[in-house]
């Protein structure tokens, strides 16, 4: 996984994780102020050794998947299903030092539907972040990045389009830390850059890409106490501004903010590789322009739990204020919680699945003369891998999906979604 933790990008855009791959694609890849960057899915996960290459570890990994889906483009009837294919590779390069460490991530997904080639996709990434050790629990840490990544139908701020809006996006992250016997302290400071690209007229009252399209900051401080060992408890305080390109957008509106946030969490340590990290707190966004204020109280859960030897159960929990795609609404309040599982059957055997619920609770923008709104999405999955050889499984995976809104007729989701595939996974 990679080590950073920060509000900026993830580094998977993609993973076989059904929930995390769920979280990854109804929250936006800000306002993760507490959680590791690699919180929302999995990463390359293996007993393998790897490929040794000189001072560093390369992890590579692939998965194929083929299938049919019911309802490519998330829509109440007439519903369009196609047969589709998903190339998903990844690769990690980790160093073996003994003081600091880097490491590289780089992948991405192609998708291809044979009836809706208008949904026919790819998206991709580069993520290197390491540690620079300056004396013994003293260092300091940075991350950079780029990525694409399209905005799937049937999540929120997803508009109906012939095809799916672009996000390219370019996150920053530099940190410090330190620890003090059992006291230890963290300060972080993260800059991303978003750019959207529409590939289709979007509906009346999407706001175009030239309008969404900013740079977002983010300042924090974790300060934090080891009760015992393997167990922290920390409070962590910080800012966020949110500028826009464009000081007036296309329908008139000046959308730029600043927010502040405060979070009480814990991390617990079980083993080297399986640790939980929760945290709850309040946040709040206010708009420059009118002093409009958007609260909501937040929590966050992440990491991953293997008390009982065959079975791997990984939370991912997190609630957040993000921007809107929408000009009646100026953000919302999105709340995910998703949990993934691997039950080892028996020898080569074994049972993947998992499930997510998001909801989405649009602000009005003031004077646009509409009344809040929620959307809800669902989603769950159940799947078999037969392991051909320790590095190669392959299996049927089952995901069923609905979405449903508070207001449908202003373009609230309403659809019901299934989809029955092929998994080909290799790793080493």
């Amino acid at each position: 996984m990679l080590a950073c933790a920060g509000s900026i990008a993830h580094a998977q855009t993609e993973t076989s994780a059904p929930a995390a791959q769920f979280l990854l694609e109804q929250t936006p890849i800000v306002d993760f102020p507490d959680l590791p960057i690699s919180a929302p899915g999995p990463s390359i996960e293996t007993n393998e050794i790897g490929i040794s290459v000189g001072a560093f570890t390369l992890y590579p990994y692939l998965e194929v998947q083929t299938g049919y889906d019911s309802n490519v483009y998330a829509t109440t009837a007439p519903t369009v299903g196609s047969p589709f294919a998903l190339i998903k590779p990844m690769a990690e390069l980790k160093s073996e030092w003994l003081n600091h460490s880097l490491r590289v991530v780089a992948g991405g997904a192609f998708g291809v539907y044979s009836n809706a080639t208008s949904q026919n996709y790819w998206n991709g990434y580069v993520v290197a972040d390491g540690r620079l050790d300056i004396q013994r629990d003293f260092y300091a840490t940075a991350l950079v990045g780029v990525r694409r990544q399209t905005e799937a139908l049937g999540t929120p701020n997803t508009l109906i389009a012939s095809a799916p809006t672009v996000v390219d996006s370019i996150p920053i992250e530099v940190g410090l830390y330190q620890r003090f016997n059992r006291f230890f302290y963290e300060l972080k400071a993260a800059a991303t850059r978003y750019q959207y690209l529409d590939n289709s007229v979007i509906s009346l009252g999407g706001l175009p890409s030239a309008s969404r399209d900013r740079m977002e900051y983010q300042e924090q401080v974790r300060l934090g106490y080891e009760i015992i060992e393997d167990i922290d408890v920390w409070a962590s305080p910080g800012l966020n501004q949110r500028i826009y390109d464009q000081f007036i957008n296309a329908y008139g509106q000046q959308r730029d903010s600043n927010g502040w946030f405060v979070n009480f969490g814990t991390t617990i340590r079980f083993t080297e590789k399986t640790s939980l990290e929760g945290y709850v707190g309040y946040a709040t966004q206010t708009f420059i322009a009118d002093g409009s204020t958007t609260p909501a109280f937040t929590f966050g859960l992440t990491g991953l739990w293997n008390g009982y030897a065959p079975l791997t159960i990984r939370p991912a929990f997190i609630r957040s204020i993000n921007e809107s795609a929408y000009s009646n609404y100026q953000n919302y309040v999105s709340t995910t919680l998703g949990v993934d599982f691997t039950y080892d059957i028996h020898d080569a055997w074994q049972l993947v699945g998992g499930t997510g619920f998001n909801m989405a609770q649009y602000s009005p923008t003031p004077g646009a003369g509409v009344g809040p709104r929620t959307d809800y999405f669902w989603r769950a999955s159940l799947g078999l891998l037969y392991s051909l050889r320790p590095q190669i499984q392959i299996g049927p995976l089952y995901e069923h999906s609905s979405g449903s809104s508070t207001d449908v007729a202003s373009g609230g989701p309403s659809y019901t979604r299934d989809v029955i595939s092929i998994r080909l996974v290799a790793k080493r």
